[in-house]
């Protein structure tokens, strides 16, 4: 967990670097460019990693054989892929509004990205190992670090950024394969059930390209329709926004094997009151974006024409809020291998998504993006919760476990933006919300406060006693 922290803590200081070295229409190419590999990923590696995830813990099958396979299928479908990206070259540099100088670059990122998704999926079910820690977190250093030296040395835009961090992420997956992945090349294994595992591993791939339709699609469409200097502005807003879910999906994530542990204990108690742990981390987590992310955007950004669509921060973070809750309702699917329900919700999301985008940001121009993601995520939350309570034999804990919690969040977004109105000062403005923030913690926690409280009250003290009863 420390190395996690320790990797977003150098996301976040190389943000005003970048900020400095590159205009706003850099660096919505990078990202356009970098959610295209994402989203192609997915398609190519037939997002064999969920099977591998899912197939882990099942104590009849060989770890190992099981890896084995998995990557075997994963290479003869990269070469596939690759084949048919050279095909179809320039409707993919048309469609997401591409230079042709960076097509050659993408089949490098892509795969790269199934390699680090191997591994990451990897570890996640081993509970992340310290081993694992440390080379993501060397990773991210030396990602960094080249972007920055390309730049500065190689080409000053988006393409020495893109070079950059191309460059030695291919490097690293060679070294990735070499270290950890060695044991596991070989064409021979007796696995049982192969088609089974690929058919429920692709059964994801709609979800994951719905997922990223959610996330991504809206980015393309502003590249395309309002130009890279809208994307640019609008996706510098964003990454506090992926911040905020990187943190809050690596609780989800690091919890998901106890969760597995605690369903095959039929503890039914135990997981709902795992969950509920889970949205108070969230809430607790969501606040603290919501009064302080769009501030630190502002401190980070060297170039004012950053800072334009900061103020849609807590609407996009609100979103992912919904994201959140949706992804641990989706537990009990996965849980229940009933891979063709997430269809229904996902699938459904990306539709509402990418037609509202088309007709409105035409019309409203790139900020209305942020509010059909956030209204795409409730759909997502709410389709989801429908799904897994009719369609599964499991307990689902009430939506309205979640609503109290919910509220809290649109409290501070309302704090927050009345604060705005009234103080122009951003050190002030910090100190009051960090005020109301300590408020909040204490609200949502206070069961747990008040259980320490009455430990201190045994204390021989008479003055704390008396300070204790005026609080509570």
């Amino acid at each position: 967990m420390l190395s996690f922290v320790v990797i977003q803590v150098i996301m976040v200081l190389s943000i005003p670097v970048f900020t400095k070295l590159l205009s706003p229409s850099d660096f919505g190419i990078y990202e356009v460019y970098n959610n295209t590999v994402r989203f192609l990923a997915v398609i190519i590696s037939l997002n064999l990693y969920a099977g591998f995830y899912r197939y882990y813990f099942e104590e009849q099958i060989d770890k190992r054989i099981l890896m084995q396979f998995l990557l075997r299928i994963a290479f003869i479908s990269f070469i596939i892929g690759v084949v048919l990206l050279y095909v179809f070259k320039s409707q993919l540099l048309r469609l997401a509004n591409l230079p042709e100088e960076l097509f050659i670059w993408i089949p490098i990122g892509i795969f790269s990205t199934i390699i680090f998704n191997f591994f990451t999926t990897y570890n996640n079910a081993q509970q992340f190992s310290t081993r694992a820690g440390i080379w993501q977190l060397v990773i991210q250093i030396l990602r960094v670090a080249f972007a920055i030296l390309f730049v500065l040395f190689v080409s000053k835009n988006y393409f020495g950024r893109i070079v950059g961090e191309n460059i030695i992420l291919f490097i690293i997956s060679i070294l990735l394969i070499a270290v950890y992945f060695r044991k596991y090349i070989g064409w021979k294994e007796n696995l049982a059930d192969k088609m089974q595992i690929i058919k429920y591993s692709a059964g994801f791939i709609p979800i994951g390209l719905s997922s990223y339709i959610v996330s991504y699609v809206d980015l393309v469409l502003i590249n395309n329709l309002q130009g890279s200097n809208a994307s640019g502005v609008y996706s510098y807003a964003y990454k506090f926004a992926i911040i905020y879910s990187w943190f809050s999906q690596a609780f989800v994530t690091a919890n998901r094997p106890n969760l597995f542990n605690l369903l095959k204990e039929n503890n039914e108690k135990e997981v709902i009151s795992q969950m509920r742990s889970m949205y108070q981390l969230i809430t607790v987590l969501a606040c603290v974006f919501v009064f302080f992310a769009a501030d630190a955007g502002k401190i980070l950004s060297l170039k004012k024409e950053f800072d334009e669509a900061l103020h849609l921060l807590p609407v996009l973070i609100l979103a992912y809020v919904f994201s959140d809750i949706a992804e641990i309702y989706n537990f009990f699917l996965y849980y229940s291998k009933k891979v063709k329900l997430f269809y229904v919700s996902f699938v459904t999301t990306a539709i509402v998504n990418f037609v509202l985008n088309l007709i409105l940001i035409p019309k409203y121009g790139y900020e209305i993006a942020a509010y059909t993601t956030l209204f795409s995520f409730m759909v997502l939350f709410t389709a989801t919760y429908w799904v897994c309570k009719f369609y599964t034999n499991l307990t689902i804990p009430r939506w309205t476990v979640f609503a109290d919690y919910m509220l809290i969040i649109v409290s501070a977004i309302g704090i927050g933006y009345i604060f705005g109105l009234f103080v122009t000062n951003i050190w002030i403005l910090i100190a009051l919300k960090l005020l109301v923030f300590s408020l909040v913690v204490v609200y949502v926690y206070y069961d747990k406060l008040k259980n320490i409280l009455s430990l201190v009250k045994q204390w021989d003290c008479p003055p704390l006693h008396s300070l204790i009863i005026m609080i509570f």
